[in-house]
């Protein structure tokens, strides 16, 4: 550590900006706190690795439509006895509403985690923060649970109220909401919650006092007192955090997070809408949708400004989306390609069973995201059983072909989709040059 005017006035920078994360996350210092971590997925292994999981007796659930990086959650607890389980999205109030109401004899009792999106981010569905707000009621069983809000896209384009919503954790991304700088994420955790998180590994400045273990007496440590000291391992990103004043700044030129909302919600409102407009000669359709419009409840939009879809020959059949972005990309057009980083949602919107995601997984040829294959064999039965279950509309990567007597009817499903993702910096223009490239690029 240095007293040096440098030292200091790093110093004093990261301070400045964790007061500027709570401001722009609507909390208190005295119910938060702000850990620097290197990346949203940082954060969501710090949580991981020190929640007091309890072998067979903590649970960990989590909603369908999480990102993978939550997903690997459900490993750090197995490997502790703990039981993993997704929830859909259906279940999820009558499922805290039964734990409210259960009695709690146990004032001691393990902790279990429930961790969702504040918005997903293959399609843009945006979940209710009521959720976070039940489990800090603390009432009945909730009492033994704790929340974890991902909210790394959720921030990039809507306000976000901790001292509204409650979330024991909320971990995000700088980059994803300025576009700058990378390396730079944060957990944000309730004090009181931070209080009950068993850290294990302890490096840099994490503790004030340590021995280096000569004798039994030597090998101790003492952690500091304050939470973002506790867990920032090592020397933080000083510079990259110095510069989200910045960031900040430029958010509140442009009008603020609500202002930001509204711009990128009627953005993706338009494109969608043009999109969906554009036809074949023989009156077929071009796009595949899976995002929904711009919907509200209670005030509160579900939809985030996120245009996911695939796009469709005359004939009917889709297009693959690898090749949509290599097209993209040579017109000079950023575009995402693939599942997105989140299986839960990308299945449940293209129609993939749970057998073809075990089929990739032996497949050796199988590169991930964007890179192929572009689409799978899938049983038809299976298909048709998500799609009646989702009432969404069936579309293959060729016309079915009619199966031999007895055999069982085989689907070419898409591995992926389109993912255009609106920003505070989008405008009216890059949707017109969207729909255009598509329009003449893909209309037969």
């Amino acid at each position: 550590h240095s007293l040096s005017s440098s030292a200091q006035r790093s110093s004093h920078a990261v301070e400045a900006a964790r007061e500027a994360v709570l401001r722009f996350l609507g909390a208190s210092s005295s119910e938060y706190e702000v850990v620097f971590t290197r990346s949203c997925t940082d954060s969501l292994h710090l949580i991981a690795e020190m929640f007091p999981w309890v072998a067979n007796r903590s649970e960990y659930r989590y909603l369908l439509q999480n990102h993978n990086s939550v997903l690997g959650i459900r490993d750090v607890a197995r490997d502790a006895s703990v039981p993993a389980a997704v929830i859909s999205q259906d279940m999820v109030d009558d499922w805290l509403d039964r734990l409210a109401e259960e009695n709690e004899t146990d004032s001691d009792g393990p902790l279990s985690l429930f961790a969702y999106p504040a918005e997903e981010n293959f399609a843009g569905q945006i979940f209710p923060l009521r959720w976070a707000q039940k489990v800090a009621s603390r009432r009945g069983k909730l009492k033994h649970w704790r929340v974890l809000l991902d909210a790394a896209k959720f921030t990039a384009s809507h306000p976000l109220n901790l001292t509204e919503a409650q979330p024991d954790f909320v971990t995000l991304s700088f980059y994803k909401v300025f576009g700058y700088p990378t390396g730079v994420g944060a957990l944000v955790l309730r004090s009181e919650t931070a209080a009950e998180l068993k850290k294990h590994y302890w490096g840099g400045g994490t503790v004030s006092i340590a021995g280096a273990g000569r004798t039994a007496s030597d090998d101790v440590k003492v952690f500091k007192g304050r939470i973002a000291e506790k867990f920032e391992d090592g020397t933080v990103a000083f510079l990259g955090i110095a510069s989200l004043r910045h960031g900040f700044r430029a958010l509140e030129l442009v009008g603020g997070m609500a202002a930001i909302e509204r711009h990128c919600s009627a953005l993706a409102s338009e494109m969608r809408r043009e999109l969906l407009g554009l036809q074949h000669s023989n009156g077929n359709p071009v796009i595949a949708m899976y995002s929904r419009d711009r919907e509200e409840e209670d005030g509160k939009l579900l939809q985030g400004p996120v245009v996911t879809f695939n796009i469709l020959s005359a004939e009917g059949i889709l297009v693959s989306h690898i090749d949509v972005m290599a097209d993209a990309a040579q017109a000079g057009i950023h575009l995402r390609a693939g599942m997105h980083c989140n299986p839960g949602a990308a299945s449940s919107k293209l129609g993939l069973p749970p057998e073809a995601i075990a089929q990739l997984a032996q497949d050796p040829s199988t590169q991930g995201c964007g890179f192929g294959p572009a689409f799978v064999k899938c049983s038809a039965s299976a298909v048709h059983q998500i799609f009646d279950d989702s009432c969404g509309q069936l579309h293959t990567g060729r016309l079915p072909e009619t199966p031999s007597f007895g055999a069982e009817q085989l689907l070419d499903m898409p591995l992926g989709s389109v993912r255009v993702s609106l920003g505070y910096l989008s405008t009216y223009e890059d949707v017109e040059r969207l729909v255009n490239f598509i329009a003449t690029k893909y209309r037969e």
